[in-house]
């Protein structure tokens, strides 16, 4: 068996797989995967406390829930480093994290902020952190032998499709990313493939004592690595009865025979893991933990949420190819759709006529592999709202790759086209996704190599230079984005980090539209700038659907710190700012044509549509009035009657002036044209305030606004801003 593994092909394979996970251990920045720090601080339990953790009772979120096996390897290997991190470990955090999380590009796609320290020689005991990283490179490394090993105990006489079936795990971009990282999916990956290739062996050569020791093993590796590979036992008990119902004899004697196996298979595993089960009954009155879980993190009872498989399977589908972080870095949704069409394609080769296909035996183990471990993430998709991810399904994916390539030697009827086809394919889609998407989502931007000659002569402080700024459109819709471009020169690093602030401002001082972020649109702190490497900003400032029009708005550009505030604009060598920002621009915002005044389409459960509006004056002092006239277009046949609520409230959600209530008539079809004056609370402080409006009913509550698609976007329309103003 051994001589699969010497094949120079597949260990030029394996080194390809090692140097991109490698690679991406490095490039990603530390706890930037999934729950990656909360396994982090698993580790450091075993490391610092010699203990486990346990679940509800630590200081700071960890997944103590999980069984231990990854994160003893983890310690073992990393315990030898010093390190301050201890199980209650924090990281700082990006407050402008997730900004617009489904479009793909680097708009703040790094969650935390990253220092030197975190770079070679890696200071301050991050070392400490990456080594469990590299745990799981090898880890991922083992999952590729083993699905190469799969694909060789499948097609015995064919190891370039053994090679193709290898590379769909190799080349696959979230198995890099997550082998890439601190967790235990690769883990269980390697124990799901270590349990289906002594399976097949077993099917194929019988189950002695070896076999079954081998595979005992197996399974308890399995248990201790991640609870959802518990199903793998259905696997081991069907094949352990395929083998002895092949097996000559009388039907009392294979019976024995299947009981044998399970007694060797499943006494092994329990003397292995058993411990582990034991302690959660001990500690949770449950052998699996997994009430206590749902208890801590929201789960919810399976029974009625069939919705929630049926919406988060592009979530799913998405996430076993490659949507990295916590899904805010995505790919284009045209490659998803591509993917899919060749993998039904590739299905759809099993109705034709192969020379290589699958014996019977070999395609009922894969087949059962892939039901099962897709049938309890449908599960767990249905108790708990994180359900619906790709990692979850990574105990399959072998029994995925061979299926797969099966289906396509299907249609090229050719071994070596076949791996040439799959290896191509998954190797560019490989360098798009990590060098195309990942990379510049969580690297610093590109430096300019010269900055430009600059006529302007503004500073923020002492941290920064402005050398450009560019404003476009000149013109804008409400709900079109404004895009200010700005060339920086860091002049030195800061203690802690500065933000950079964008206000759309009108000449009443109303603040229409505001965009905050770190430079670098997350990815450039001040806290790691270098001094005089330039680089270009490109901020992304959303005007409202509902923003006032038409109107006039001055764009003006500082940085802050929450706690210090503005930095002083220096300017020709003065500093003559009041509000320390620099004007860069202006944008007229053009009304959108239509019947009303800032005429648009929200949708309040296809029932009634708000359509336009109108404030008289924007521009107030505390204790006056302001006067607004909402427009409404009744859609659909009003379930009740239905009352209007309009509020002035700040970002904090207090209400500074209201005017709620009903007796309007909803007659389908028709306009309602509904005028609120609200008087401001005598007590209300100086600033810009939205309206919020919509709709209610005292059973009921609020009325939802839906899309297209009929999902919940919001319970109200926020409208304006106005301005107050001191006396």
């Amino acid at each position: 068996m051994q001589h699969y593994f010497k094949s120079l092909p597949f260990v030029v394979l394996l080194s390809l797989f090692l140097l991109l996970a490698s690679a991406v251990s490095l490039i990603n920045p530390l706890f930037e995967a999934p729950d990656e720090i909360r396994h982090y601080r698993y580790i450091r339990k075993l490391v610092v406390d010699h203990a486990l953790p346990v679940q509800g009772q630590e200081d700071v979120r960890t997944q103590s829930h999980h069984p231990p096996l990854y994160y003893f390897l983890s310690a073992l290997c990393s315990a030898w480093t010093p390190s301050p991190h201890t199980a209650a470990y924090t990281h700082p955090t990006n407050p402008f994290w997730g900004y617009r999380n489904w479009d793909t590009g680097v708009d703040n796609k790094v969650q935390y902020w990253h220092g030197p320290a975190e770079r070679f020689p890696f200071t301050q005991g991050f070392l400490a952190a990456l080594i469990p990283r590299w745990v799981n490179v090898l880890l991922g490394a083992l999952t590729v032998t083993l699905t190469y090993g799969v694909g060789r105990r499948v097609w015995p006489e064919h190891p370039p499709l053994a090679l193709a079936a290898a590379a769909l795990v190799t080349f696959n971009p979230q198995f890099i990313y997550t082998s890439a990282a601190i967790n235990n999916d690769v883990l269980a990956a390697a124990c799901g493939a270590w349990v289906l290739f002594d399976c097949l062996g077993i099917l194929q050569a019988g189950a002695d004592r070896r076999g079954r020791i081998g595979l005992g093993v197996a399974y308890g590796c399995a248990l201790l690595a991640k609870f959802h590979l518990i199903v793998a036992g259905a696997l081991i008990a069907l094949t352990l009865a395929w083998e002895a119902w092949r097996t000559p004899g009388m039907p009392s004697a294979r019976a024995a025979r299947w009981l044998r196996g399970m007694a060797v298979v499943f006494g092994i595993a329990a003397a292995l893991a058993g411990w582990w089960f034991a302690r959660n009954w001990l500690l949770y009155g449950d052998l699996t933990g997994m009430n206590k879980l749902n208890e801590l993190w929201h789960g919810r009872p399976a029974e009625g949420n069939g919705w929630a498989v049926w919406q988060g399977l592009p979530y799913l589908w998405a996430s076993l190819w490659g949507r990295f972080g916590y899904g805010q870095i995505p790919l284009p949704s045209a490659l998803y759709t591509g993917i899919l069409a060749v993998c039904l394609l590739a299905l759809v080769g099993y109705m034709r006529p192969r020379r290589s296909g699958l014996t019977l035996a070999n395609a009922f183990l894969l087949i059962v592999t892939m039901g099962i471990f897709t049938a309890v993430v449908f599960y767990y998709m249905l108790i708990q709202p994180a359900g619906a991810m790709g990692r979850f399904l990574f105990p399959a994916l072998p029994a995925f790759a061979v299926l797969l390539v099966g289906g396509v030697e299907a249609w090229l009827r050719a071994p070596k086209a076949t791996a040439g086809s799959v290896l191509g394919g998954m190797f560019a889609l490989c360098l798009v996704a990590l060098g195309g998407y990942l990379l510049p989502a969580v690297t610093h931007p590109a430096r300019l190599m010269i900055a430009p000659k600059s006529p302007l002569d503004v500073r923020f402080g002492d941290a920064a230079r402005v050398l450009a700024v560019e404003v476009s459109p000149a013109q804008a819709l409400p709900g079109e984005p404004v895009w200010v471009r700005v060339t920086w020169e860091p002049l030195q690093w800061t203690a802690r980090p500065y933000s950079v602030y964008i206000h759309l401002m009108d000449e009443a001082g109303t603040v229409v539209a505001q965009r905050d972020t770190w430079p670098g649109l997350g990815r450039a702190p001040t806290t790691s700038w270098r001094t005089g490497a330039a680089f270009v900003d490109s901020y992304r400032v959303d005007l409202s659907e509902s923003v006032y029009a038409p109107n006039r708005v001055n764009v003006r550009l500082g940085l802050y710190e929450a706690e210090w505030g503005r930095l002083p604009l220096i300017q020709n060598g003065v500093a003559d700012s009041p509000d320390q920002s620099l004007d860069v621009g202006a944008v007229d915002i053009v009304e959108r044509p239509g019947a009303w005044p800032n005429a648009q389409f929200a949708n309040f459960a296809n029932e009634i549509a708000f359509v336009g509006y109108a404030l008289e004056p924007r521009v107030l002092h505390a204790g006056e009035t302001l006067t607004a006239t909402l427009y409404w277009k009744v859609i659909g046949e009003p379930r009740y009657p239905y009352a209007i609520f309009a509020q002035v409230l700040d970002s904090e959600y207090h209400v500074w002036g209201s005017r709620d209530g009903g007796g309007v008539t909803w007659t389908p079809g028709s306009v309602v044209t509904e005028t609120r004056h609200i008087t401001l609370l005598p007590e209300t402080p100086a600033g810009s305030y939205p309206l919020q409006v919509g709709l209610f009913h005292s059973e009921t509550g609020r009325l939802p606004v839906v899309a297209d698609d009929g999902r919940h976007l919001d319970e109200r329309v926020l409208l304006g801003p106005i301005a107050v103003q001191e006396r």
